[in-house]
């Protein structure tokens, strides 16, 4: 999965039906908000994990989809502004977005694709039987961001000084850098904090780094991250510098090495999800659910290019190797 897939969950088909077929279909409605582009609904993996269940827009189902364009600011009132649609449900992805709607609405069932801890977002107080109106499905638990520190510290075994990126705006933000600051304190490594807000950030969060004079870089999961990947992995090709990621798609783009979820089956599992609720079943009968594929990927190609030797430990753990 490449960055631009990730980002609006690409992929669909199209078919074809008779008129007088769709006026004897009821037609759903499914509300959808990112924090990103507002691209056409096909351009959505969820849509085309729909259209595999047997759901086809202008069939029997249609789509409102809003989008951010990057700005967390706008969420709340997008949020606001597609409830008023009156969806039979909605649909998004990051922890942003869930805050967004959860505030929104207590009624119309929401469906999460990637999410943070929902209990520290204040989504639910049970994982296993959601007691609001939003379900869906976790990116990880922060004990991953703690264990991304160690395997970067195997990577670059004499690492001591590491920057660190993060998002402001992330609700997950506190709760996952705890757990990074603990896993360098613990490995005797310093964190160089380097927030980022926008994609503007990146150039100059990466000239502090390298007065700080690090030796790798450690990419906490966001939006901005997802966004401006292309970006930041180019800055640490051309200051040689070892980053490590959140999501395995990344080393595709050329990111050295990266820990974290196989988030596209996520989106699979939220269309499974969506359809249920369709069908009539409660969001208390959905759990909350953790990934199930926690992968390690490793550009070999780049690792040629920054100069760096792979462990062969780390090889033989590796889910991805790409020569």
């Amino acid at each position: 999965m490449r960055r631009r897939e990730f980002i609006t969950l690409l992929g669909s088909g199209a078919v074809t039906w008779p008129i007088s077929v769709y006026a004897q279909q009821k037609i759903s409605r499914v509300g959808m908000l990112v924090a990103g582009p507002n691209p056409p609904a096909h351009d959505f993996e969820l849509v085309h994990q729909l259209a595999q269940l047997g759901y086809t827009e202008g069939r029997n189902i249609s789509y409102e989809i809003q989008g951010a364009e990057g700005d967390s600011s706008r969420l709340p009132r997008l949020a606001q502004e597609l409830v008023t649609t009156k969806p039979d449900v909605i649909v998004g992805s990051t922890s942003e977005v869930a805050v967004a709607l959860a505030a929104a609405t207590r009624t119309i069932p929401i469906v999460m694709t990637v999410v943070g801890d929902p209990v520290t977002l204040g989504l639910t107080t049970s994982m296993s039987r959601p007691d609001r109106n939003v379900t869906g499905f976790t990116i990880s638990s922060p004990s991953i961001a703690a264990k991304r520190v160690e395997l970067l510290r195997e990577l670059v075994p004499a690492v001591r000084k590491v920057a660190y990126l993060w998002e402001p705006p992330n609700p997950m933000t506190k709760k996952f850098g705890e757990e990074v600051r603990k896993a360098a304190d613990t490995l005797g490594i310093e964190l160089i904090s380097l927030p980022l807000t926008s994609g503007v950030d990146i150039g100059h969060a990466f000239t502090i780094a390298e007065k700080e004079k690090v030796t790798a870089v450690l990419i906490e999961a966001g939006g901005i991250a997802v966004r401006f990947g292309g970006t930041i992995v180019d800055e640490c090709l051309v200051r040689n510098l070892p980053g490590m990621h959140a999501w395995p798609f990344e080393v595709h783009n050329g990111a050295l090495i990266a820990y974290g979820p196989a988030a596209p089956e996520n989106f699979q599992r939220a269309a499974t999800y969506v359809d249920r609720i369709l069908k009539g079943t409660k969001i208390a009968e959905l759990p909350f659910e953790e990934p199930t594929q926690i992968r390690l990927a490793i550009n070999l190609r780049t690792a040629r290019s920054i100069n760096i030797s792979i462990p062969s430990s780390l090889l033989a753990r590796a889910d991805e190797i790409i020569e």
